[in-house]
């Protein structure tokens, strides 16, 4: 089964993409964690990749979050329920992924209410 989320920034020009591919075998999946611009002249393209691991994951859409932390400053996927990778905009780093080794990584990251 393939997995799919994302979340856009409340401006409107970056967006958080998870994206799990089986590409039709599941001992050939892959999973990244994409920071795409949304808009502007090169919307639609990859600013920055994580790799969150390889091969069959039984995981499913419910499993997974994207979403922005209450400044929009970060986006990071939840897997879990568990912050395991994050893109800081303003910073230009990234955290977490590695072939699913640490799904409880220090990841920096503002709480909201929501």
């Amino acid at each position: 089964m393939d997995v799919f989320d994302s979340a856009i920034r409340t401006k409107g020009d970056l967006a958080g993409v998870f994206e799990y591919d089986e590409a039709g075998d599941p001992r050939n999946a892959t999973a990244y964690f994409y920071l795409y611009r949304a808009q502007g002249d090169e919307s639609g393209s990859v600013v920055d990749t994580i790799h969150i691991r390889s091969g069959a994951w039984a995981i499913s859409g419910s499993d997974i979050v994207v979403r922005w932390d209450k400044d929009e400053r970060r986006v990071g996927l939840f897997i879990f329920g568990a912050l395991s990778a994050a893109f800081d905009t303003e910073a230009g780093t990234k955290h977490g992924g590695g072939y699913g080794k640490d799904f409880h990584a220090d990841i920096p990251w503002s709480d909201s209410n929501r």
